[in-house]
């Protein structure tokens, strides 16, 4: 342990921490981290210029390069070597192929305002549109932040320090704790891009990198503020955001232990078993050494191995990752779900077995209010666009079910789909509809008792 690694190590984690974690005054009477901050200024001032939006453009631009580079890859078959940016950006199945290609026609669509309504209406296309932009421009910070974060020895020392209480409760290595601290100031897809990049470099295994993405890929606290104010509820937001914590903390505890994600292999990328688990060995304190000694030492050990060209190589692969593969399935899937909540009765039909149950509970109007259970499964800021008019109570329980279900398809969902995660979308589903049937009676009792 050399005072060169321990700087390393100090300095750098302390910079991770910093932009995900510090909470800043923003002047309005709420908080942001910096790197929040340092995207909405991204976003207001070099992305929109006067009438002209930037993003919009990149993003036009980002899905007609992928859909054309995977069509070319598709039908001409180049040779590129293993692993080069080409192949990594542009080498893909048939399923994705057909996805960016959706994804540069709707892109098209929605720029010119010429095509179907169920495509360029500002309530499907024009959200999707949003979405898809605003995450261009999250990911020119987030890309070179997160390696800055995780591979400086700050998941180690964490790790250390907590690994007992996090193994017991949720069934993870300590180091997952970082994860959740990242999603909960930060963002819930900066989470699920974490975690993925930790799996494949060994640390989790399959089950529990699934468990964290669909447990701990937390909506962050700013932006829980965001669709407390969008659905009227501002006033109550301490208490409404304890109460969603408390129901969080306790989906965390009961989901790993029980199916889909208490059966999934507990096997690393590599196909080795979980008991061969480095992490875990790791984190084993030796008998009679303090856990912050050994936090240290391996957090050290880390950052001595690290440079600063891993962080930019690391962070490069992320762009090509987001831009050219990511951000093209969330326009494409996220506009046809959307789309087919607007434009057809499906999440209706498909919502009455949940306003029996929302009934059970004394949620008013729950028929009407019903497919705010399901319709968060494609986006998460879609319930909160039902609840405007809804009775208190309905908002408080329904908005903060909103938040803890977790698993959104245009965002974490499809970012989960596209890794080495054993989870597909039967189970990605499985998983949202336990959590919002465990949550409902929760938040319904802790409402009536908190308001």
């Amino acid at each position: 342990m050399t005072g060169r690694a321990v700087a390393r190590f100090v300095v750098f984690s302390a910079l991770g921490l910093f932009l995900f974690l510090a909470p800043i005054p923003t002047g309005d009477g709420t908080f942001n981290i910096p790197l929040g901050i340092a995207i909405g200024w991204f976003e207001s001032t070099v992305l929109r210029h006067g009438e002209v939006d930037v993003a919009v453009l990149l993003l036009l631009a980002v899905t007609t390069v992928s859909a054309l580079g995977a069509v070319v890859l598709a039908l001409a078959r180049p040779t590129f070597r293993e692993g080069s940016v080409l192949a990594h950006a542009f080498r893909t199945g048939p399923v994705y192929v057909v996805s960016r290609v959706f994804a540069a026609v709707f892109a098209w669509m929605i720029f010119t305002g010429v095509g179907p309504e169920v495509i360029v209406s500002p309530d499907t296309g024009g959200v999707m549109q949003g979405v898809a932009a605003h995450l261009i421009a999250v990911f020119v910070f987030l890309g070179f932040a997160i390696p800055i974060l995780t591979d400086f020895g700050v998941m180690e020392f964490a790790g250390a320090l907590v690994a007992r209480t996090v193994r017991r409760l949720f069934t993870l290595p300590g180091r997952s704790s970082v994860d959740l601290m990242a999603s909960w100031f930060g963002s819930s897809v900066a989470s699920v891009i974490l975690t993925r990049g930790q799996h494949e470099k060994g640390y989790y295994t399959g089950r529990e990198a699934a468990v964290i993405c669909t447990n701990f890929a937390f909506v962050s606290l700013p932006f829980s503020f965001v669709v407390a104010g969008f659905i009227g509820i501002e006033d109550d937001f301490l208490p409404w955001y304890l109460i969603i914590c408390v129901v969080c903390v306790l989906l965390a505890l009961v989901t790993p232990r029980i199916w889909p994600l208490r059966g999934l292999p507990d096997t690393f990328v590599d196909g080795s078993p979980a008991d061969a688990s480095r992490t875990q060995a790791e984190e084993a304190v030796p008998d009679g050494v303090p856990a912050a000694r050994w936090g240290l030492r391996l957090a050290t050990e880390r950052a001595s191995r690290t440079r600063l060209r891993d962080v930019a190589v690391t962070g490069l692969r992320t762009w090509v990752d987001i831009y050219a593969d990511l951000i093209p399935l969330i326009l494409a899937w996220g506009t046809i779900a959307v789309a087919i909540f607007e434009f057809t009765p499906v999440f209706q039909w498909l919502s009455t077995p949940m306003g029996w149950y929302l009934g059970l509970f004394g949620i008013g109007d729950a028929m009407t209010y019903a497919p705010a259970t399901l319709i968060g499964f494609a986006d998460m800021f879609l319930p909160s666009l039902l609840l405007g008019d809804a009775e208190r109570t309905t908002q408080l329980v329904l908005g903060a079910l909103s938040i803890v279900q977790i698993v959104y398809m245009t965002e974490t969902g499809v970012t989960i789909l596209k890794s080495r995660m054993p989870l597909n979308l039967g189970k990605l589903f499985a998983v949202f509809l336990i959590r919002t049937l465990v949550a409902i009676p929760v938040l319904a009792g802790l409402v009536w008792l908190v308001f």
